[in-house]
């Protein structure tokens, strides 16, 4: 399944299915993509993505989107390890900066890993704006978050560009939920 093809599947279907209000919290459709049954859905038909979409098991957008990126973004499969055991150890030990709420507010949607250029300069644009006294209460967090940053710098992924990836996997992983004949169907005749 190429770009091109995903878009002319959601062409075709587009008189059915009024995409721009399909929910995006439909647990069957998330099944779709927690049993890797991801044939015909664009970005996500590989073996390695089926491995990762295995360990993750997507429950909503934001680990879907996530998901994906670590899949096919910069910050390529290792970082998917640490996000599974973030969700799966507990306690998990957070890094010390997230005892900075409005940084765990930013990292709220990948676990608390650093994974989008959009938290990057968030983060940024709130450490600046902290008074001399709140910079000296939490310097070794705004270290420890300033050299997470230096070392991720060229592996942090655009969320918007993924959040769209994700969209357009979604809606095909939709289709396959509610049409599964129809959409096995025209599969087969784009990409047979």
């Amino acid at each position: 399944m190429t770009d091109e093809k995903a878009e002319r599947m959601l062409a075709f279907f587009a008189e059915k299915i009024d995409f721009e209000n399909i929910p995006l919290d439909d647990k069957e459709t998330y099944e779709i993509f927690q049993k890797a049954d991801t044939d015909g859905i664009y970005m996500m038909e590989s073996e390695w993505d089926k491995y990762d979409l295995l360990q993750v098991k997507p429950r909503d957008f934001d680990e879907l989107a996530a998901t994906i990126a670590m899949s096919h973004g910069l910050a390529v499969n290792p970082y998917l390890y640490t996000y599974i055991k973030i969700e799966k150890v507990k306690p998990f030990t957070y890094p010390k900066f997230v005892e900075m709420t409005r940084i765990k507010k930013i990292l709220n949607d990948t676990r608390g890993m650093l994974l989008w250029k959009e938290q990057k300069e968030e983060i940024l644009e709130f450490i600046d704006t902290l008074s001399g006294e709140k910079k000296e209460k939490y310097k070794m967090a705004i270290r420890i978050i300033i050299h997470e940053i230096e070392l991720r710098s060229n592996t942090l992924s655009s969320r918007t560009f993924f959040r769209k990836r994700a969209l357009l996997c979604y809606k095909l992983a939709y289709i396959k939920t509610y049409m599964p004949e129809e959409f096995e169907e025209k599969w087969r005749i784009l990409c047979g």
